[in-house]
């Protein structure tokens, strides 16, 4: 019997956007997170593996559901970030303790879960989650433009001298 699969996305950027995205049930989230500091040592790393907690949190409710009717499961969580695929698989070791501990929790949560789940690693072209954050941005961006002019003229106006009598 084939299992009953349910994938998910999850990318997150260094700016404080973790998003993901399920392509079981077409179900998306940006958080924002605090950012990491600029280079900061594994803030990057941090971000990313922040963002498989929230894919698998967010997620719980509706991976149980279908743990209950069908009886096998299987579920993927995908990430562009090849190092932290690898530290979630035991492949390689996780040096930064904070890292240690999202680790750890992300453990307990998957100890709850009765389902074949494994982490796999995909190309960043192909990452839903990541493209989600990228338009976010963007329409940030263009709403920054469109309101500098007004920020512009509202500075001018404010630097002209006034005159009290004339």
């Amino acid at each position: 019997m084939r299992p009953h699969s349910i994938v998910i996305d999850a990318d997150a950027s260094p700016s404080g956007y973790v998003a993901w995205y399920n392509h079981y049930t077409d179900d998306k989230k940006i958080r924002t997170v605090r950012p990491a500091r600029r280079n900061e040592r594994f803030g990057v790393q941090r971000m990313e593996m922040l963002a498989v907690y929230f894919a698998l949190s967010d997620n719980l409710m509706e991976i149980r559901k279908v743990a209950r009717r069908e009886k096998h499961v299987a579920i993927a969580v995908r990430s562009d970030s090849k190092s932290t695929v690898d530290q979630l698989l035991g492949r390689s070791t996780i040096r930064d303790s904070l890292m240690r501990r999202i680790s750890a929790v992300i453990g307990k949560l998957l100890a709850r879960i009765r389902c074949t789940i494994t982490f796999d690693h995909l190309e960043r072209s192909h990452n839903v989650a990541g493209l989600l954050i990228e338009q976010k941005r963007r329409k940030e961006r263009e709403l920054d433009m469109e309101q500098r002019p007004v920020l512009i003229r509202a500075a001018v106006i404010l630097a002209e001298p006034i005159a009290l009598c004339p």
